[in-house]
């Protein structure tokens, strides 16, 4: 009897057994190395040339606008003698442009003083050519008077009532009184022609001192583009080239900067954190968009602030290669995932996740259950 039941209870141990192995399951987990992106590109703040951070114009975490200062560079170097080369060249450029200015200012009021002189002699002209008019008009009725006279005056002398002498002199009356009109017509041609020269004249120098002022205004253009150059030398600002939030300020008053170092970066309005995963070759085939994962953000250790959840949205469809040990690279997939939210919960408060935050990433690549884990091998060996 003993032995039957000791046989019963090795049945229903081993149908237990089986039962379990049948229904509890095993998931294979993949770890895999990431970091925190944003869905937009960040804009690194890098000087342009070599410099010293005069002044700092921003804190972390200030949003600005679109070409707002961000930070002054000077790039001034004291010279032996005193001063600075830009600041001996920017002086030089002010005496320069107080000539000129001085120049265009002379040239102003001589072509000033030549139009008034001229448009004096013309209205002087205008009105003796006037007086000569009415001078004309009135010599004109006397030599009309004139002719009637002798025309009068010789009827009377055919028939002898008057002298040949008397004859003579009307007829002298009517020359003289003709050369006269003709001595203003002369006089009045005279003035026209000189009338003519005149608006010539100021016509010329109207014409002369728009060229000399067009020459001097280009040649203080010329300095003008010099002096940019010059205040470009001593120093230049660094502005937001979008709208965003300013962070990773790594610039300080008095450092010393240059091209290849960014001094902040930008984070461009509306853009959203997410994750960027690398996951081998060997896990990548198991892996499609909506799967969940659990992130361990190095910054908040998970065994006190605990994981992210996020779920994946896309997978790279071709490997790309990333540095391995040992100066290696060892191609990988590049796995996008979004974040359940964009924070971690520390120390009471909502800490953000950070754009270049790295993490580590739980991936369930495969489920099955522990009868297909423990045969697994036997199954592989039957596929072949």
């Amino acid at each position: 009897m003993s032995w039957q039941l000791i046989g019963y209870g090795l049945l229903a141990a081993l149908a237990i057994a089986l039962l379990f192995l049948a229904v509890a399951s095993y998931s294979r987990v993949e770890t895999v190395p990431g970091a925190v992106v944003l869905d937009r590109g960040v804009a690194p703040i890098v000087p342009t040339r070599q410099g010293i951070v005069a002044a700092l114009h921003v804190k972390e975490g200030e949003t600005v606008e679109a070409g707002a200062s961000l930070a002054q560079i000077s790039a001034d170097e004291n010279l032996a003698a005193g001063g600075t080369a830009p600041e001996r060249i920017l002086a030089a450029i002010e005496e320069q442009d107080t000539s000129l200015a001085r120049q265009s200012q002379q040239i102003l009021t001589a072509a000033e003083a030549e139009r008034s002189r001229l448009a004096a002699q013309i209205d002087g002209l205008v009105q003796e050519i006037a007086h000569l008019d009415r001078q004309m008009g009135v010599q004109r009725e006397l030599v009309a008077s004139a002719a009637r006279e002798v025309e009068l005056i010789q009827d009377v002398a055919k028939r002898g009532f008057i002298s040949r002498r008397d004859v003579l002199q009307r007829e002298e009356t009517l020359l003289a009184r003709q050369q006269q009109l003709a001595q203003y017509g002369q006089q009045r041609s005279a003035r026209e022609a000189a009338l003519a020269e005149a608006r010539r004249d100021i016509a010329r120098v109207e014409a002369q001192a728009r060229a000399e002022a067009a020459s001097l205004s280009s040649s203080r253009a010329a300095l003008a583009q010099r002096r940019v150059d010059a205040q470009a030398a001593r120093g230049y600002v660094l502005t937001a080239p979008v709208e965003g939030t300013v962070t990773a300020i790594t610039a300080r008053i008095g450092q010393a900067v240059s091209s290849e170092q960014p001094l902040m970066t930008l984070m461009p309005k509306g853009a959203t954190p997410r994750v960027e995963l690398y996951v081998p070759s060997s896990a990548a085939g198991f892996l499609e968009a909506g799967q969940n994962v659990r992130l361990a953000v190095d910054a908040f250790p998970y065994q006190r602030f605990g994981t992210v959840e996020a779920e994946i949205v896309q997978v790279s469809s071709a490997a790309i290669p990333r540095a391995g040990a040992e100066g290696t690279t060892v191609p990988v997939y590049l796995v996008t995932a979004a974040l359940a939210h964009p924070w971690v919960m520390a120390f009471g408060e909502r800490q953000p996740l950070l754009p270049g935050m790295t993490l580590t990433a739980r991936i369930v690549t495969e489920e099955q259950s522990l009868f297909e884990w423990l045969f697994e091998p036997l199954l592989a060996v039957k596929n072949r």
